[in-house]
């Protein structure tokens, strides 16, 4: 088996794309990678400028960040695990990265090119819309978890 026959494979297999006719899965798989990553590898840190989004093949991979009070240290507020996206609000609005991602383990992921998916989206209708909602789903699940964190970190303090 090659790279790229991995990659369609992975997209094929996640939910939100296991419907997409193959051109579509190619599209999508001519924007990704795959990255085998170290425990305590930063895929991205705060406020830097990327627009790739990472989707876990395998591993465990922390979302950190300062939290109030906390000074230099950072909180892990979110744990995520195989079959989930993340870095996916920087794809969606273009703006700053919010927190750290980290791999807690070695880790496989699959790296989409956040430009490149873009323009894949733009010239692939099926595709896109197929990855927005995807991308718009963890986008909401990870901010419900973020603030459930948030919440229950306040609670602490109080």
């Amino acid at each position: 088996m090659d790279n790229n026959t991995d990659i369609t494979e992975i997209i094929s297999e996640i939910p939100a794309f296991a419907a997409l006719d193959d051109e579509s899965v190619q599209a999508i798989a001519s924007a990704s990678s795959l990255r085998s990553v170290a425990g305590e590898s930063v895929f991205y840190s705060e406020d830097e400028t990327s627009y790739d989004v990472f989707y876990i093949v395998s591993g465990i991979v922390g979302i950190r960040s300062r939290l109030p009070n906390g000074g230099n240290e950072e909180s892990e507020l979110l744990t995520l695990h195989s079959g989930v996206a993340f870095g996916v609000l920087s794809f969606l609005d273009g703006a700053r990265r919010d927190f750290n991602a980290v791999a807690r383990e070695r880790c496989l992921v699959l790296r989409m090119d956040g430009p490149l998916l873009k323009a894949v989206c733009a010239a692939n209708p099926v595709a896109g819309s197929a990855v927005y909602a995807f991308f718009g789903q963890a986008a909401a699940r990870n901010a419900r978890d973020v603030a459930l964190e948030l919440r229950n970190y306040l609670a602490a303090e109080s």
